[in-house]
């Protein structure tokens, strides 16, 4: 009886103990050293960089989508079948496009007419193959050769100019928009949509008409290789401008007039990745996605613990939510650029990524809130040509060295607290997300484990600070 005694009291300590260990383990990381650290942050990075590759390769066959001679967007090839994004493509010819969040299809509308269709969901970005949508809406032409797709559904042959010389880059507040602005019959002309975009404006064009609209409004502009221009002129009259200062100016800076050449430096280096701050005991807690009174019992929470973050702000949730944006900066949160509409930046082309840029930075402005120069792209998708695009607008460019895992619904608080606690080591920086109720949850207990363990909250500008004061 006294043996079994024993053996059962000993049974109980080994398991008291284990439950000890395993808090430890689980909730402040301190019983994990640095190589273990190291290989975790490698498969962060490594989760990022797999993630980059599989889209890249996925859209690596392109088309160049044009309507009636007007390029619409781009389109891609997969599994031997043609898909081009329906939404542009559709609303250029005054087809209502409605996505059904219940059963993931879109609905194409047109007075009496009305369509469903199975897309492919490329973040955000919806994509239809080209043969059922020729079908569906029922294209009279279309011809598909060498990396363009030409879609046409009347005899007009849409007029376009030809324009010789050299192309110039322009700005706005020293960002560069575009490389594409030139000079024709004395007059300065920057692309129509890219401007338009560029200040969070609507724009369209009406394929069936060759004409170009921005919120609405005729655009009095030209065609050249089937992209559309206009005057500052032109578009100041639709667009308010505000206090922007707008310029054609070479890559040294120095403003150029009609005729002169451009040139262009593509060996500058390129600013490096932030994804993880100095060897110091700091924590950045970065909070991605859209504004809405959601954010509020976040804020709470930091302003009672007194801990610093970062948001990354999407521009087109900004609108409607100006106070609060106001209200996360006046609090001394950072808040920097998340794009215009989060999608996959792979799927743009260049000025479309400087468009998303630019106009949530100006977004910002126009609220009276400091922009922090730093950008992070939607779901860590980048590559160099995005990095340096950042750069030429100022912004540098950062990814996370933690992920919480919140963005998955699947997750419990009580997971996501334990993720972090035991991941974190000097200089982490976390991604978490706003509109999360898990996430409102768990940060309270993630403060106060990281705080006992002697952790400072940071915001990504000072942990910068932090680092570049290191390398000196």
């Amino acid at each position: 009886m006294k043996k079994r005694s024993i053996v059962f009291v000993s049974f109980i300590l080994v398991m008291v103990g284990i439950y000890f260990v395993s808090k430890v383990y689980y909730e402040t990381g301190e019983v994990l050293n640095n190589t273990q650290f190291d290989w975790y942050e490698t498969q962060i990075h490594q989760e990022v960089e797999d993630g980059n590759k599989l889209a890249q390769e996925r859209l690596e066959k392109k088309y160049h989508v044009f309507v009636n001679g007007i390029f619409m967007d781009i389109g891609y090839e997969w599994n031997n079948a043609i898909y081009v994004p329906i939404r542009t493509v559709a609303e250029s010819l005054n087809w209502g496009v409605i996505w059904l969040s219940d059963s993931g299809d879109m609905q194409l509308v047109k007075n009496e007419e009305e369509y469903l269709l199975d897309i492919e969901n490329i973040f955000g970005k919806a994509y239809v193959k080209l043969a059922k949508l020729e079908n569906v809406i029922n294209l009279p032409k279309v011809v598909v050769h060498g990396g363009n797709i030409e879609i046409f559904t009347n005899d007009h042959e849409l007029k376009q100019v030809v324009v010789s010389g050299e192309k110039y880059n322009f700005y706005i507040n020293g960002m560069k928009m575009t490389e594409k602005a030139f000079c024709y019959q004395e007059k300065k002309y920057v692309p129509t949509r890219i401007f338009a975009l560029s200040f969070g404006r609507v724009f369209k064009y009406e394929a069936e008409k060759g004409e170009a609209y921005i919120d609405n409004n005729k655009v009095n502009s030209i065609f050249v290789d089937g992209r559309n221009y206009a005057t500052l002129e032109e578009l100041k009259k639709i667009v308010d401008t505000g206090e922007a200062k707008l310029e054609f100016k070479e890559q040294s800076n120095a403003s150029v007039k009609c005729g002169d050449s451009v040139k262009r430096n593509d060996s500058v280096e390129l600013w490096p990745v932030i994804s993880k701050g100095p060897q110091q005991k700091m924590v950045a807690l970065t909070f991605d996605d859209y504004l809405s009174d959601e954010v509020y019992p976040l804020l709470d929470i930091l302003d009672k613990y007194e801990a610093k973050a970062t948001f990354f702000v999407i521009g087109n949730s900004i609108e409607q939510n100006q106070k609060l944006l106001k209200d996360i900066s006046q609090k001394g949160y950072a808040v920097a650029n998340h794009t215009w509409d989060h999608l996959n930046l792979h799927t743009l082309t260049d000025d479309e990524i400087r468009a998303q840029l630019i106009a949530t930075t100006l977004k910002i402005e126009q609220c009276g809130v400091k922009v922090a120069p730093y950008f992070r792209p939607p779901g860590g998708y980048y590559n160099n040509k995005i990095i340096r695009i950042a750069q030429d607008i100022g912004l540098r460019t950062v990814l996370w060295s933690l992920n919480s895992t919140d963005a998955d619904p699947a997750n419990s608080a009580v997971e996501i607290k334990q993720i972090v606690s035991r991941w974190v080591c000097p200089g982490t920086i976390v991604t978490m997300h706003t509109n999360r109720d898990s996430t409102i949850e768990t940060l309270p207990r993630i403060i106060e484990s990281l705080r006992e363990r002697g952790y400072e909250f940071v915001t990504i500008p000072e942990m910068w600070a932090r680092y570049e004061a290191d390398l000196k």
